[in-house]
Order: C-alpha cells, then structure tokens, then sequence
C-alpha cells in the first residue's frame, strides 16, 4: 500500500469515528497530493540546506469546514506527519514542524479544496501555532477582542482566489497579493537559492458596493402627474445618500497597492474576511486591526493581533488616524489617507 492510500485510510477513520460515522467531504488522497506538490515547489536552499515550508493552510467550502470540525486537531495533525515524512524522504529541513490549518472559503462548492504553502521563519511559525491553539481552545484568550472568524472571500465573485477543480489544481496568483521583499527577518538576509516568481493581482479601485436598482419616483401606477409617492426617496436623494458613506484609502508603500475602506468600520488581516482588507502576510494575524469612523475622525483599533500594530512606528491599542500617517502590520506598511 503507498503512502496516499495509507493517509487516505487514516483520514478515513477519524471521520468514521465521529458519532454516527461521517465520511471526508473531499478526497484526502487528492489533499495529499496537492500538499505533497505545494511542498516541494516552496523549498528553498537557506544557508546551504533544503528548507521546506512549515506553514499550510487549506481552503474548503463553508459547509465542508462545519463538518470537519469535529476532528479538526487530529486531521491537521495528520497532514502535518504526512508532509512532514515526505520531506524527510527527500531530506528536507523545517525551521519546525509543519502547522496546517484550514479555512472556509464561501466561493468554494463543497468537496473542492485549494492548498498553498509558505516557507516563514522560526518565530513567525511559532505566534502562528500559538494563535491557531487559542482558536481550539488550547490556551487562554489574552484579551476581551472578539472570537476571530475563519471565513475566506475574495475581491470578485467571477474570479474566486486559489479556485480549484476537482482535481484540487488551482491558479496560484489569483487573488494574491506580492510578498513584501523581505517576508521575513530570519529570510532577509539569508542564502536563498530557489526564488519563486509571484504575480500581484490587479487591485480593486474600490471596496464592492451592493447596488440596489433605481425605481423612477414617477412610475408607479396612479401616482398624479409631478408628485411624488409617498415613502420613497426621488433619484438625487437615493445617490446623496450612497455618497455620504465615509471612506478612507490605505497605500501600501511597498507595492503601491491602493486599498478602500468603505462605511463605518472594515476588518484588516490575512483572512479573507467579507468586506475586509486583505494582507497576505504571515505576520498578519487573521484578524489583525480594525478601521472605524465615528463621525469625524477615523480610528484603527489592534484586535489582540499576535505582532500587533504601529503608527507611525508606535505600538498602539486603538489610535486616531491623520491624513498621511503611516500604519505597520507585520511586514506591510500602510500610508492612511482620508476620503
């Protein structure tokens, strides 16, 4: 039996030891595989050694992320041995053993999944682990900041990130921001011998907006000539009233990516949140910061966020926002501009 069947056969009875018995809504041997390919094409040469990437996070529809739930320790701690096997035979290192981790996706249909790795360093992997045991429970929440959510969205509904068949293949630029230069301080200045080559995506000129369709104030059936139904807004008020929403831009001084925030307040972080801003950045934690404005002057406010948030190279809690000010998240610089 190879290794796929014997994972297959594994995966297979963690569902099955669910009360009332479950099966796995996707193929576990397809995952496997999809990890396996991931692995190797994210191994670099560091310092002279053969370093696989330690960090993987699968993406799987809503439904199939409710099922799993039940075992998700001991199925990311499956795949994470299985990863961790293939690059000993190969005689690959990790800077520590292999995190896996799973996500919802809402533009996913259920049993299809997308698997991306990514090769952090040491410390980074460590505050990621720690924030992935507190997500199970494992270790007290440090603060009262809301429970972070796992639901992944992309920037467009006809061109869903990291889309995948039923193969489990999928187009590994799409929906993806560059990496900053210098991911990563243990990678900065180390030996690097393999360099992948990542497409930015375009950006959105603005945060997708529901639009509702317009209604002539006139047409309604015996509405007198030149009067107005009653409880109904005419036309320039309905625009007035869409324009009126505050909105802010972040730039991103690396990339030049242009980011709108869009109402009172708007989520930022690695997950791909509905509505929020995303920042494919290790550092960043799910849910890292949030935007908020009160009426006249905007705030961002740190979630509990595991490296936390800057302004203007000040680690803040919650802090008012000046036109021009300069926002840190990991490895991302922000520059804030009103309007």
């Amino acid at each position: 039996m190879n290794v796929f069947n014997m994972f297959e056969d594994r995966v297979s009875a963690l569902f099955g030891a669910v009360p009332g018995g479950q099966t796995a809504p996707f193929s576990s041997k397809k995952l496997a595989k999809r990890a396996a390919r991931e692995m190797e094409g994210e191994t670099y040469v560091i310092n002279g050694v053969d370093t696989a990437p330690a960090l993987y996070t699968i993406l799987v529809s809503q439904s199939d992320e409710q099922v799993i739930r039940p075992v998700y320790e001991q199925l990311t701690g499956e795949i994470a041995n299985f990863v961790e096997a293939q690059a000993n035979k190969k005689g690959y290192s990790f800077v520590g053993k292999p995190l896996v981790r799973f996500m919802a996706d809402p533009e996913l249909r259920n049993g299809r999944f997308s698997v991306f790795a990514e090769n952090i360093d040491a410390r980074t992997l460590k505050r990621l682990r720690e924030e992935e045991d507190e997500y199970m429970g494992k270790s007290p929440r440090r603060s009262s900041a809301p429970a972070r959510s796992r639901t992944h969205t992309t920037f467009s509904a006809s061109q869903p990130a990291f889309a995948s068949d039923d193969s489990g293949s999928y187009d590994p630029n799409a929906g993806l921001d560059r990496m900053p230069d210098a991911f990563s301080e243990g990678l900065a200045s180390a030996d690097v011998g393999k360099v992948p080559v990542v497409t930015s995506a375009p950006a959105p000129s603005a945060a997708r907006i529901a639009s509702t369709p317009l209604v002539d104030p006139y047409a309604s059936a015996g509405a007198a000539a030149g009067q107005e139904p009653r409880h109904r807004q005419p036309q320039h008020a309905q625009h007035a009233a869409a324009s009126a929403q505050p909105s802010c831009m972040l730039i991103d001084r690396s990339t030049g990516r242009t980011y709108t925030a869009t109402g009172t307040r708007t989520l930022i972080g690695r997950e791909r949140g509905s509505g929020g801003i995303v920042l494919d950045d290790p550092n960043v934690s799910r849910r890292h910061a949030e935007l908020a404005f009160d009426g006249t002057d905007w705030h961002i406010t740190d979630l509990d966020s595991t490296n936390g948030t800057l302004v203007n190279n000040v680690d803040i809690d919650d802090c008012i926002l000046r036109d021009g000010d300069l926002i840190t998240m990991g490895l991302v610089n922000l520059e804030f501009r009103e309007g």
